[in-house]
């Protein structure tokens, strides 16, 4: 019960903290985690504290304010670690990873790492990868690179760049779960940006790298501009994704072979 009401006491200092528009956005988000009725999940907050370099993270924010305040959408807002830690709770209900048997699982474009160590509390073995330094923004490469290093995730990470119809070169295999969240290798917004062709290289390639029953989780980024009403593709990425698997609005999930047991397919609430 100690370790339940040190994790509440900081939401609660969360929810008094910044403008109002954030508390709301952060009382929506407890809230969702709430949904789950997990003692289980709700206790990986504060898993996840004891794990992580707080003081690291608080002067990192500290330094990226003015970014923040420049362009709110930048890598600079995943220094925001009160609402991030909830943010990605919220991820490991909907895929019931506070409650299933240990996995691995590999986190696509992992960025500064805050869901590889929600699915690390949880007792996963869990690994991610993302662009080369190079490849990223000075921000994206700094904010990244401190925040995996600070929730204890940085040896876990490894650099890849996901390019069309080049096949992933990943170290792991007979994985249970790969995920990837918020997608941009897709050349999201750029003129060439990923049709289905692109896309069923990419899913026959993942599933390589899945056991049997294994699952690929996606979900995409909207463009409105390119798309129209289907805002996250075209209508033949659409279709292909509906033939291999199930499409929940932004949300595609794929099993490799007979259903997992490890949880159900549920679709995005």
């Amino acid at each position: 019960m100690t370790e339940v009401r040190a994790g509440l006491g900081r939401i609660t200092r969360s929810f008094l903290s910044g403008n109002s528009l954030r508390r709301v956005k952060l009382a929506r988000v407890w809230g969702n985690v709430c949904h789950y009725h997990s003692l289980a999940l709700c206790r990986l907050a504060s898993r996840i504290h004891h794990s992580a370099d707080l003081r690291r993270i608080k002067r990192l924010s500290e330094e990226m304010a003015a970014a923040r305040e420049r362009d709110p959408a930048c890598a600079a807002k995943y220094t925001d670690y009160p609402f991030w830690i909830p943010f990605n709770l919220e991820r490991v209900g909907r895929l019931s990873l506070h409650r299933s048997p240990p996995l691995r699982i590999l986190d696509i474009g992992c960025g500064p790492g805050y869901f590889l160590a929600a699915a690390l509390a949880c007792g996963h073995d869990a690994y991610g990868v993302d662009a080369p330094p190079q490849a990223l923004t000075e921000i994206e490469a700094r904010v990244y690179s401190e925040m995996l290093a600070a929730l204890s995730c940085d040896k876990r990470v490894s650099s890849l760049l996901i390019e069309r119809f080049v096949p992933m070169a990943l170290p792991w295999r007979d994985l249970d779960l790969i995920t990837a969240f918020w997608i941009c290798f897709n050349r999201h917004r750029q003129p060439d940006e990923w049709g289905a062709a692109e896309w069923q290289f990419f899913v026959q390639d993942a599933m390589s790298y899945l056991r049997q029953g294994g699952v690929l989780h996606l979900e995409l980024n909207a463009n409105r501009e390119r798309y129209g009403p289907l805002e996250w593709y075209d209508e033949e990425t659409l279709r292909f994704f509906r033939s291999t698997g199930t499409v929940d609005g932004n949300t595609i999930r794929i099993a490799k072979g007979k259903p997992p047991q490890w949880g159900e397919l549920r679709k995005q609430a």
